[in-house]
């Protein structure tokens, strides 16, 4: 929702007629995880309600950001029906993976990535845990492959990073039909660490397995970071470790949730932000765009398709995924060598600048939808 926002306000600051047609959130609805499937392989109601606004609002695109799991991958069938073109982001991997994060029992799973039937999503139950929902779900997916929805319904699919695309494509879809676009983040403008203030770096997100935070506070422990200080901000289902290792250390400072300006500051001011997610994510992180934004580099799991730019722009540092050790020498280099992490502050805003700004980021969009239309 907060990228769609975005891009929304970008098009129209662009001088682009936007309007938005969403539904609420599965949390929202409070709906069991089967009739969430149940809804993910033909939502009628929705379809004739977008149906409704097309013919109302004529537009030349319908640019879908999350079909699963209440729209259903049906309403790319409506849009071409009615002769509207039609793209659609791909935020995570539900396309080729039922729990749409290829990661499983602590680590990357793409045991279904190429199956037309994501039958070990089923018997994994990985959506949900609930063997009806994971079923409900596989059935969505296999069908609209069968009806053809994603090779002939979907004019676009946008994808975050190259990895991504490649991994669609590997899955069956037409490469031709897969750009890559990343995401951009609104500009906070720069910030700077004040000399005199104690040093610290920062990890902000979900406080949940998955983001890494487990393998975060075991480096900490391991690392010898002086007189440096771990600062986190958010909270979710590891609340009680965070809150452990924070009453045991008092070198770890637990803030849990923060305003989006103090987000910036406490990012600004940290020596590097921590992205130490165990998963693909759909691409780089908006926290890690957002630090970059600021000026601030990122120490990033090694996984591709969140550290491939932040390497190879020097705007941050990589360490093996899911391993405590190997994240513990990085923070040992924060501690030790703070010349070499100033240096890249730089670089940091500069791949923020070149790469995931609204200035580069507008005609990157106008691209994808003017190549689709013919250029028209």
């Amino acid at each position: 929702m907060e990228v769609l926002q975005h891009e929304s306000r970008l098009l129209t600051g662009g001088g682009h007629q936007v309007r938005q047609l969403t539904l609420p959130s599965v949390d929202e609805l409070g709906l069991p995880p089967y009739r969430q499937g149940l809804k993910a392989i033909w939502n009628v109601e929705f379809c004739r309600e977008l149906e409704d606004e097309v013919r109302a609002f004529r537009p030349d695109i319908v640019h879908v950001h999350t079909p699963f799991p209440l729209m259903s991958p049906a309403v790319f069938r409506v849009a071409r029906r009615l002769g509207v073109s039609t793209v659609t982001t791909l935020h995570s991997y539900r396309y080729s993976c039922i729990a749409a994060t290829c990661y499983r029992a602590g680590h990357e799973c793409v045991d279904c990535v190429g199956k037309v039937l994501k039958s070990p999503g089923v018997r994994h139950r990985c959506y949900h845990d609930s063997l009806a929902g994971s079923a409900a779900l596989t059935v969505s997916l296999a069908l609209h492959r069968g009806l053809r929805t994603f090779h002939r319904d979907v004019g676009r699919f946008v994808a975050l990073t190259d990895f991504s695309r490649r991994l669609l494509i590997r899955d069956g879809i037409p490469a031709e039909k897969v750009v890559v676009k990343p995401n951009s983040v609104p500009d906070p403008g720069v910030r700077q660490p004040d000399p005199a203030a104690q040093r610290y770096v920062a990890f902000a997100g979900r406080l949940v397995e998955i983001k890494g935070v487990r393998t975060m506070l075991d480096a900490w422990q391991r690392a010898d970071h002086g007189d440096l200080q771990l600062r986190i901000a958010g909270d979710g289902e590891s609340r009680d470790l965070v809150g452990e290792r924070a009453a045991a250390d008092p070198s770890i400072h637990w803030e849990g949730w923060i305003s989006e300006a103090d987000i910036f500051d406490l990012m600004g001011h940290a020596e590097t932000v921590l992205v130490p997610s165990q998963w693909y994510e759909g691409g780089v992180p908006l926290v890690a765009m957002r630090s970059l934004a600021v000026g601030t580099p990122v120490v990033v799991s090694d996984l591709e398709n969140i550290s491939a730019t932040v390497l190879a722009d020097d705007a941050g540092v990589g360490f093996r995924v899911g391993n405590a050790d190997s994240l513990a020498a990085v923070l040992d280099s924060v501690a030790g060598d703070p010349g070499s992490w100033r240096e890249r502050r730089r670089k940091a805003r500069l791949s923020y600048e070149q790469r995931y700004s609204p200035t580069v980021d507008l005609p990157r969009l106008e691209k994808v939808y003017t190549e689709l239309l013919g250029g028209a």
